[in-house]
């Protein structure tokens, strides 16, 4: 067996509340602004944070809300999302952050499955979110708003605090989960699309959401914390924004400017106007800076960091950014939800191009044959194994697709394939999941076939997933079968538009549509996408 560790050595990890690991860093201010809005320029200091979550975790209190409760996040991003992420985490309840592109249905999904009881909305997300909480039987009144406006009788969940003069002993205390506890009670599920289908609640634990932020902090050279200003256009509700943003940034005091909406103006205006140093970004927003025009009417050399995640960020890409931008500094990292996620970073003084970079302490790494179950030479290929306390507790409700995942002796599989070099240095190589990843977005195929499926016209239908270079990111493809006597009553478009109807953005088919006679399938029924990726290469322009 080899394992690799990291370059860094261990650092002590608290078991204890993530609230109170937060708050613990003595090198952070009160009066220090921590969380900017964009536009509106609304700030919260940390002194403010710290009182307005134990004033949320008061509200929850008073509607009954306790220890072990679910509270689902329902928004873009919210200069207070933090605040309302960590007030059920201090009753020693759980989040469950929910994507803002989602239907009522998936949403619907999601509410159940985590056990939600209280939904904090966005105003434009209400009407789903209604909807949403009516299929699952969650109260009208558990249904409250971000935002100090009410809303067709929907109160701001600030409208939960007490009285702002409450003396500090009739706030809700912290509760203690030292030891034992913080290793098991989950902090935050997070959902992550699985090849069944549907997705799958990430159970984080307190330890988990901890573990990160002391295994990142050390990987990040001569950075100095309180001079930091980063852009939170990561989305909130996904683990890359939640570690980075709001555990991250809060615990080392980090000025963090808060943009609700990606769009390019925004964007770019805000590096400008707050004089951003530091970004972490995804390839295809990368791929903005690199290549689209309007970013040379932005004065951006505030910027000295890039970091990449969420989806492959290529050698091509990372060293076009930097033969741009001469002063910045790049790295890319990589992980998944059930890490917590980062496992591997890289080093801002020490780039390697295309490289997911090194071993974050405190874990141990294997790279295994998925064929033989052997660990494999430097330099061959193998499937990424991560143990350590950045692992999650496993799947909500879903203990076999746990046990697939992390085996008895607590490897977590990755289900990527990866090579390492004679430094130690990573780079992922391959996937043995079947997953797209749509700009850091997962996408299961199996979902999108089995709507596919339902419609009266289609036969059979089978996803991939088809690299978009102008768009650096993989896309959906769907290979569909015409059911007999459809014709032409049965169109590309149309399919497009009919799962477009059903699905949150990300999930569209921006690939396209492809009409074929049979999905070639194995002999036990299994899609042999290997093949339908042969069909791509061979007719690149596959849209119809």
């Amino acid at each position: 067996m080899t394992i690799y560790r990291s370059h860094v050595p261990d650092h002590p990890i608290p078991q204890i509340n993530a609230y109170t690991f937060a708050i613990s860093n003595p090198d952070t201010k009160d009066s220090a602004p921590i969380l900017t809005d964009a536009l509106t320029k609304r700030v919260i200091t940390y002194g403010d944070w710290k009182r307005d979550t134990r004033l949320w975790a008061t509200g929850l209190q008073s509607m009954g809300f306790k220890r072990g409760d679910v509270a689902a996040l329902f928004s873009f991003n919210q200069v207070d999302y933090s605040i309302t992420m960590f007030g059920p985490i201090i009753l020693g309840g759980v989040a469950t952050t929910v994507n803002s592109a989602y239907s009522a249905d998936e949403l619907a999904f999601q509410l159940e499955d985590s056990g939600a009881s209280v939904i904090v909305v966005h105003p434009e997300l209400l009407p789903v979110a209604i909807e949403g909480a009516k299929k699952v039987g969650i109260p009208m009144n558990r249904i409250l708003l971000y935002g100090d406006a009410e809303v067709d009788g929907f109160r701001p969940y600030s409208a939960t605090f007490p009285p702002a003069d409450t003396p500090e002993s009739q706030l809700a205390q912290v509760v203690n989960l030292n030891g034992q506890p913080a290793l098991e009670t989950t902090a935050l599920i997070c959902y992550s699309s699985g090849t069944t289908g549907k997705s799958k609640g990430v159970e984080l634990t307190h330890v988990n959401f901890i573990s990160n932020t002391v295994q990142v902090t050390p990987m990040e050279g001569d950075i100095p914390m309180n001079e930091n200003i980063q852009l939170a256009v990561l989305p909130m509700y996904h683990i890359y924004g939640i570690q980075l943003h709001l555990m991250y940034g809060i615990y080392n005091g980090i000025q963090t400017i808060v943009l609700q909406k990606f769009n390019p103006v925004d964007f770019l205006k805000a590096i400008q106007d707050h004089k951003i140093t530091s970004l972490n970004l995804v390839p295809p927003q990368i791929l903005m800076l690199v290549k689209a025009p309007i970013v040379d009417k932005y004065d951006l050399s505030s910027v000295r960091f890039v970091m990449s995640g969420a989806a492959p960020c290529s050698a091509e890409l990372s060293e076009a950014l930097v033969k741009k931008f001469p002063r910045v500094l790049f790295r890319q990292g990589y992980g998944m939800s059930e890490m917590s996620p980062a496992s591997h970073v890289g080093l801002y003084h020490d780039v390697v191009h295309g490289s997911i970079g090194r071993v974050l302490c405190n874990q141990e790494v294997r790279l295994v044959d998925p064929e033989t179950g052997k660990d494999v030479a430097r330099g061959e290929r193998g499937e990424l194994w991560v143990r350590g306390p950045n692992v999650m507790k496993g799947y909500r409700n879903n203990v076999n697709a746990t046990k697939e995942t992390v085996d008895s002796d607590g490897w977590l599989h990755t289900g990527d394939i990866a090579i390492v070099d004679e430094r130690e240095t990573f780079f992922i190589v391959d996937r043995l999941k079947e997953l797209i990843k749509y700009k850091g977005f997962q996408v299961a195929p199996a979902e999108l076939e089995a709507l596919l499926l339902d419609h009266p016209l289609i036969m059979d239908a089978a996803v991939i997933g088809v690299e978009n270079k102008e768009q650096a990111t993989e896309v959906p493809l769907a290979f569909v079968v015409k059911a007999p006597g459809a014709g032409d009553a049965l169109t590309g478009k149309e399919i497009e538009n009919y799962v477009a109807s059903k699905v949150a953005a990300h999930k569209k088919l921006r690939g396209g549509v492809r009409f074929i006679d049979v999905v070639p399938k194995s002999a036990a029924g299994k899609i042999l996408r290997k093949d339908l990726r042969a069909l791509v290469q061979q007719a690149p322009k596959a849209k119809l």
